[in-house]
C-alpha cells in the first residue's frame, strides 16, 4: 500500500513537472509625456502617417491656423527628419524590409523632460542642423499645443494613464501576447518591453481610441482622455503589436511566407499577400476581444472593405492557430488564398483594390499635383513615384515588375513619350494611342494590370481620375477612354 501511495506521489510530481511554464509575456507601461505629446501634436498637424485626421481638422478651423503658422508647417515637411535605410535579404514591401531612426526618436522624446533635454538625448540620430530646426518648430508651437491639447486634457491623461495601467495589470493580457508571437514567429524577447504612449485625441467622439500606431516598442495611442472604453482599446493596442511582431518576424520565415503566396496558383496571389498584414493584425486584435469577452466584436472592423472582409474571413483560421500555439505556415497560406478567391473574385479589375498599391510615374512639371487627384479618388495606401519617364531604366524596371499598379501620366512630348513607351511595355502595343488626344487606358499585360493617362491640359488628371473611380473596375471590352 506504502509503495502505490508513493508511486502515486511520484507520478503526480512528475505530472506536475511536465506542465508548461506560462511565460507573463513582456511588462507594458502606460505612459504620458508632455515633450512626446508635443513632437506627436507638430506630426500630426502637418499631416504626418499614422497622425489623427481629427486632431488636424480641429487646428485647421482654430484660431491658431494662421499664414504663419502654414509656413512653419511647411517648414518642418521639408526637413529630413525620419532618414530611413533599407535591409538586405529581406521581402520587398514588409515592413521588415526597412528601417528608421524614428523608434528612438520617439522614445528619446517620451523620456525627456523639455525640449532642450530631447535635443541632447538626440544628438548623432540626425544632424545637427535638422535637430535645431526640429527644435525651433516645436518652440514655435508650443503655445499652441498647450492651448488646444495639453491644458484642457493633461489632468484627465494622468488620471487614464493609472486606471489604463491597471487595467493591464489586472487582465494579465500581456500573457496571450506570447501565443500571438509564437504564431507570427517573431522574435520579441519577454525582456522586451512594450511602451504605450497616450496622447489626447482632439475633436468629437466617445470611445477610447480609432487612431494608432507602432514604433519599435512604442505604441502610439491617440485616445479620448475622458474614456475607460478599455476592452476595445486593448483590441486596437494588440493590432499594432501584431505589426510590431510582424516587424520582428524571423528572417527565413519572411521569406517563405513571401514564397509560399507568390508560388500559389491563385491570380490573386499578389493581392492577398498584399493585404495580409493588416487583415492578419485585425483577425489578431479581435482575437484579444474574444479572449476577454467570448466573441470578437459585431459590425465592422477596419474602415477599408477589403480589409475588413479580409480579416472576417481569415479570424477562425487565426483562432485555431494561435489557440494551439501553432506558427503561420503553407497550409495556413493555401487556406488564406481560398479564402481571398472566393471573397474578392474580381480583385483583378476592381480599382479599388487595385490601386492600394501603386507606381505613379509621370513626366508632369508639378508631380505632387498630377498624383494628388488618383490618390484623393482612388485611396492609394503604398504609393511609390517616379519621374522623368523618358529613358529611365530604374522606372521601366519597377513598371515591369507587376509588383505595382504602374499609373504613367504623360502631360507633355507626347509622341516620343507614347513611342518610347508602347515600345518597352508590351502592354500597350495591343492598343492605337494617339499623341493628340487626351485619354486614359486601363489594360493588361504580362507583368500585370497597367493604366496609361496622356493629358494636354493638367486639369485633365483630375478627370481622368474621377472616370476611374466611377467606373470602379477595368472593361476590357472599352479599354480606352477619350478625355474631354
Amino acid at each position: 500500500m506504502k509503495q502505490l501511495l508513493f508511486l502515486g506521489l511520484l507520478l503526480g510530481w512528475f505530472s506536475l513537472r511536465a506542465q508548461p511554464v506560462i511565460s507573463p509575456g513582456p511588462a507594458v507601461t502606460v505612459e504620458v509625456s508632455r515633450t512626446h505629446s508635443l513632437v506627436r501634436f507638430v506630426q500630426t498637424m502637418a499631416g504626418g502617417s499614422g497622425t489623427h485626421v481629427g486632431s488636424r481638422w480641429m487646428f485647421e478651423h482654430s484660431r491658431f491656423n494662421t499664414p504663419a503658422a502654414r509656413r512653419w508647417l511647411r517648414r518642418y515637411q521639408a526637413l529630413d527628419y525620419d532618414p530611413g535605410f533599407d535591409r538586405d535579404g529581406y521581402p520587398a514591401d514588409r515592413l521588415g524590409s526597412t528601417g528608421s531612426i524614428m523608434p528612438g526618436y520617439l522614445a528619446a522624446s517620451a523620456d525627456a523632460r523639455d525640449l532642450s533635454d530631447l535635443q541632447r538625448r538626440t544628438v548623432g540620430l540626425l544632424p545637427n542642423e535638422v535637430l535645431v530646426s526640429l527644435d525651433s518648430v516645436y518652440r514655435y508651437f508650443e503655445p499652441t499645443f498647450d492651448t488646444l491639447a495639453w491644458q484642457p486634457h493633461a489632468a484627465e491623461l494622468a488620471r487614464l494613464q493609472t486606471a489604463y495601467a491597471q487595467f493591464l495589470a489586472q487582465s494579465q493580457l500581456m500573457r496571450e501576447f506570447g501565443r500571438l508571437r509564437t504564431f507570427y514567429g517573431g522574435v520579441w524577447p519577454d525582456a522586451l518591453p512594450f511602451r504605450v504612449l497616450l496622447n489626447s485625441q482632439l475633436g468629437p467622439g466617445s470611445g477610447f481610441t480609432n487612431k494608432a500606431s507602432v514604433s519599435g516598442n512604442v505604441v502610439l495611442l491617440n485616445c479620448n482622455p475622458a474614456s475607460r472604453e478599455f476592452v476595445g482599446g486593448s483590441t486596437v493596442m494588440f493590432h499594432e503589436m501584431c505589426h510590431a511582431l510582424s516587424t520582428q518576424q524571423r528572417l527565413s520565415l519572411q521569406q517563405q511566407l513571401e514564397g509560399w503566396f507568390l508560388h500559389n496558383a491563385s491570380p490573386n496571389r499578389r493581392y492577398a499577400y498584399n493585404l495580409l498584414e493588416e487583415a492578419l493584425a485585425t483577425a489578431a486584435g479581435e482575437w484579444i476581444h474574444a479572449r476577454q469577452t467570448g466573441q470578437p466584436e459585431t459590425g465592422e472592423w477596419y474602415n477599408d472593405d477589403y480589409i475588413n472582409r479580409y480579416a472576417h474571413a481569415l479570424y477562425p483560421l487565426v483562432a485555431a492557430y494561435t489557440d494551439r500555439s501553432q506558427p503561420i505556415d503553407s497550409a495556413f497560406v493555401g487556406q488564406a488564398v481560398r479564402l481571398f478567391d472566393k471573397d474578392f473574385p474580381q480583385a483583378a479589375t476592381e480599382y479599388g483594390n487595385l490601386f492600394r498599391n501603386v507606381l505613379y510615374w509621370t513626366d508632369a512639371e508639378d508631380f505632387d499635383g498630377a498624383i494628388q487627384a488618383f490618390r484623393s479618388q482612388l485611396r492609394s495606401t503604398y504609393t511609390y513615384s517616379g519621374a522623368p519617364i523618358l529613358n529611365s531604366a530604374k522606372h521601366l524596371a519597377s513598371a515591369r515588375s507587376g509588383e505595382h499598379l504602374p499609373v504613367i501620366m504623360v502631360t507633355q512630348q507626347h509622341e516620343a513619350t507614347l513611342k518610347y513607351l508602347r515600345q518597352q511595355l508590351p502592354a500597350l502595343r495591343a492598343h492605337r494611342l494617339r499623341p493628340e488626344q487626351s485619354f486614359v487606358l486601363s489594360t493588361s499585360g504580362p507583368s500585370g494590370p497597367l493604366i496609361l493617362v496622356n493629358v494636354h491640359d493638367p486639369a485633365q488628371l483630375a478627370t481622368a481620375a474621377k472616370l476611374l473611380e466611377q467606373q470602379r473596375r477595368m472593361n476590357p471590352k472599352e479599354p480606352l477612354k477619350l478625355l474631354k
